[in-house]
């Protein structure tokens, strides 16, 4: 039982969440241990973490390595504030607190509570974002998680076809385009593509928008050759395999239209859609993704942007040691992130004329193609800030005096 005294501590809680079992523990300021539970992941195991906690008058925080997870939400309803400790960092601490490399469940929750116990104000915090908020940035993962999907599928059928049906490949460069699964679901073998009359081919074509350019009446004649390739043994099962790939492909992009109108409908609703939309470039498909990373960060970070500059991996590690001095591309981040602001920097150039220049001095100065994204896509966050710190959407002439009153070489190259 605890005392007076103890309860007018601030406490600091550690949680290793596991799928059969959760183990807490409680730590104090000075990073004593003063209390530990274990309960299991049903609904009375929840309450019963929540009871726990209700013992103690005052906690400072709770760390967990996760953000998806009921444990979290139902913390975070009750008023706790919640620390999402990256795996990574949390690993580095265990390493600091036993050479050996220990490891156990009540191990690891004893480092998350007394690290954050020390660390605290250093770390970022979570927030309970409102419904509506919620609902969109599920849709939004919902999406990449269709996406990621449609990839790998695309990468099977691509192994398929390498292996029993080589002449579809010779047919189709990509894969990606729904009249190219419609062919391989109505001539599923090499056999059936060989067989079929040229009059039949070409009207599949025309059915589907294709017109007759010689390129496509050249692989109509290498279409005959389809049974010349060396086919391997398991062809019989890779054909199943096949088909059912393409029909996996064709209800994945019915899904990801869905959602895509979905997302579409309920971006609109967010101011933050508006100003993101207002950027050269952005359009209807990545508006709504970079207003989904924004809605994602805490609100107290909005006005600069610092830590998404981190997370994205657009800043760059700083590398220095005695003499040396540098800097590496930044790979621990939110890789995904990072890919929408490189194709949003990428899609810039077409659609901002200081974007463009800015592009071109980077690449004559000998900077890779990646590198130079990086960059671009750093200006841009910086500009994303300014917007939503004024509240105001962007605006190509007010930018471009900036940098002529800045006397930027980015002017010099646009009014060279």
């Amino acid at each position: 039982m605890m005392n007076a005294k103890q309860k007018s501590q601030t406490y600091w809680v550690g949680i290793d969440w596991g799928k059969e079992k959760h183990t807490i523990v409680v730590s104090t300021a000075q990073r004593k241990i003063v209390a530990r539970l274990v309960t299991d992941t049903t609904l009375e195991g929840l309450d019963a973490l929540v009871a726990f906690l209700r013992e103690f008058d005052s906690i400072g925080g709770i760390a967990i390595e996760t953000t998806r997870n009921p444990v979290v939400v139902r913390l975070l309803e009750e008023g706790y504030t919640i620390y999402s400790i990256n795996p990574i960092l949390s690993k580095n601490w265990r390493k600091c607190t036993s050479v050996a490399g220990a490891k156990s469940d009540e191990r690891d929750a004893i480092v998350l509570a007394t690290e954050l116990a020390r660390r605290h104000e250093d770390l970022p915090k979570m927030t309970l974002k409102d419904n509506r908020v919620q609902e969109f940035l599920g849709l939004c993962e919902a999406l990449r998680c269709l996406i990621d999907q449609r990839t790998s599928h695309l990468q099977r059928l691509r192994e398929l076809l390498q292996r029993y049906y080589p002449a579809a490949l010779e047919f189709w460069e990509g894969l990606d385009s729904p009249t190219a699964w419609k062919f391989i679901k109505r001539f599923p073998t090499p056999e059936c593509l060989a067989k079929t009359r040229k009059n039949t081919l070409i009207a599949f074509l025309r059915a589907n928008k294709i017109g007759l350019k010689p390129l496509w009446l050249e692989r109509i004649e290498a279409s005959k050759k389809a049974t010349e390739w060396p086919v391997s043994f398991t062809a019989a099962g890779d054909e199943i395999m096949t088909l059912a790939c393409v029909g996996q492909l064709f209800a994945l992009r019915a899904q990801i239209q869905c959602l895509e109108k979905k997302i579409a409908i309920q971006g609109d609703s967010f101011q933050e859609t508006a100003l993101i939309k207002s950027l050269p470039g952005a359009g209807d498909a990545l508006a709504p993704a970079i207003t989904a990373i924004i809605l994602n960060i805490a609100k107290e970070d909005k006005e600069t942007l610092s830590s998404l500059r981190c997370l994205a991996g657009i800043a760059p590690v700083q590398d220095e040691s005695g003499k040396r001095v540098g800097s590496f591309m930044r790979r621990r981040c939110n890789k995904r992130w990072r890919n929408i602001f490189h194709l949003f920097s990428w899609c810039s150039i077409n659609h901002s004329r200081w974007a463009k220049a800015f592009y071109d001095i980077c690449r004559e100065r000998g900077d890779s193609f990646g590198n130079t994204l990086r960059k671009l896509a750093d200006k841009w966050i910086r500009i994303i800030a300014c917007m939503l710190r004024e509240n105001k959407p962007y605006d190509e002439q007010k930018y471009i005096e900036s940098l002529r009153k800045s006397s930027s070489p980015v002017y010099e190259r646009l009014c060279g």
